[in-house]
């Protein structure tokens, strides 16, 4: 039985970055049996997933956030809710592409919900874009944090590498050196190729892997798929509709099939349940 995927978090204090890394090896294959992911998409689906799932690592308790791409040309539609505690639903469409998309014409949005406070909304407009960049485009335009993003082309793992802002910490560390952003990812090849080739590791074997690079482990977390869709929330969106809408669907049959997009459930819902009868 595999591992379940999980989050990790590391940290260089003498070269002043952090490292997230994810495994995602059952998550993505748990995903692709809910969305049936053709072959063609498989790959697009598994990077974008993974890349844009590091955004995690910017979400406080409480916090959920959203992340959608709609491009034009090719068409396509992704999208990805993610909540702090690791739980995610995402979908694909179409879900079988007949070719691979390189470039990106369309748009990005991204939502955060923030407990107490309004959300946080962001909109980026894209040109024959590569889509290979997107996200860590993204993480410069909206966060503005010295980050990137690398995805393994073998396995399905992402590490995300931040540069720290300089805190009294690294003053006080005689040896600090405070090396670029790229040459942190330069210095450390080696490892973050060796991290990105384990499939289906556990948190020992993680640790022992960054311990030995001089970085410290912070913590973990499981990353897992979760949709809170249910009957009622079904009934509810059926109540956007108006009067005259929510007729027409009822006109032929009294009972209707309704399709969750995340999870694929399907739920009955009877002519009752949406329009009184009238006395």
């Amino acid at each position: 039985m595999s591992n379940p995927s999980r989050q990790y978090s590391f940290l260089h204090n003498e070269n002043g970055f952090s490292i997230s890394l994810i495994e995602g090896h059952s998550l993505i294959q748990e995903l692709s049996q809910i969305h049936n992911i053709g072959p063609h998409a498989l790959n697009y689906y598994r990077s974008t997933v993974l890349s844009s799932l590091q955004m995690l690592n910017f979400l406080k308790p409480g916090e959920n956030l959203g992340f959608y791409i709609d491009s034009e040309e090719p068409y396509y539609r992704f999208k990805i809710e993610i909540s702090n505690n690791g739980q995610l639903r995402t979908l694909l469409l179409p879900e079988d592409f007949e070719d691979f998309p390189t470039k990106l014409t369309g748009n990005c949005r991204l939502n955060k919900m923030s407990p107490g406070h309004e959300p946080y909304s962001s909109i980026l407009d894209f040109t024959e874009h590569p889509v290979k960049n997107l996200i860590n485009e993204v993480l410069e335009k909206s966060y503005q944090t010295k980050s990137k993003i690398i995805i393994s082309d073998d396995c399905s793992s992402s590490i995300m590498v931040t540069k720290l802002p300089p805190t009294n910490i690294n003053k006080k560390i005689e040896d600090f050196d405070d090396l670029s952003l790229e040459d942190i990812i330069k210095k450390f090849d080696k490892l973050i190729k060796a991290a990105l080739l384990i499939p289906d590791a556990d948190v020992k074997t993680m640790e022992e892997l960054f311990s030995q690079a001089g970085l410290t482990y912070l913590g973990s977390k499981e990353v897992r798929f979760h949709c809170p869709c249910s009957h009622e929330r079904m009934v509810e969106n059926l109540f956007t509709l108006s009067e005259k809408d929510r007729e027409h669907i009822f006109q032929k049959r009294p009972v209707i099939e309704t399709r969750c997009d995340y999870c694929n459930t399907v739920y009955e819902i009877k002519k009752e349940e949406i329009i009184k009868p009238l006395h």
